[in-house]
């Protein structure tokens, strides 16, 4: 099965730790600082899912989203965000979004709601 994830977060420190905990667990993480990054890493059937940040410079989380499912529908997504409105996770659910996680996260739950898309 295909384990590979790409997480996209303009904050380092959170790509790493959160990389280095999903590694543990046999995941194949690999991060961008962007969007515009992660558009140039991403090709169909090659990430099983995406962790993706609400609030970036430039293109956001959800722009991103749309423009990843487009290029492959069997992706999965877990929006995360440190800015939850009930605007914002309703919008992320009609567009397409898999799951929605408020940071701060507990590793555990990240952990848990990933495992529900790659076992």
């Amino acid at each position: 099965m295909n384990r590979q994830i790409l997480l996209v977060d303009d904050d380092l420190l959170l790509r790493e730790v959160v990389s280095d905990y999903l590694n543990r667990f046999n995941y194949v993480v690999e991060t961008a600082e962007s969007a515009e990054v992660a558009l140039t890493m991403f090709e169909p059937g090659k990430y099983r899912l995406g962790i993706l940040d609400l609030v970036m410079p430039g293109m956001n989380g959800l722009e991103l989203m749309k423009l990843l499912l487009e290029k492959d529908p069997n992706f999965y997504v877990i929006i995360m965000t440190g800015y939850p409105t009930v605007d914002s996770a309703y919008k992320a659910m009609v567009e397409g979004v898999s799951d929605y996680i408020i940071k701060p996260f507990r590793f555990d739950e990240l952990l848990q709601t990933v495992q529900k898309y790659v076992p």
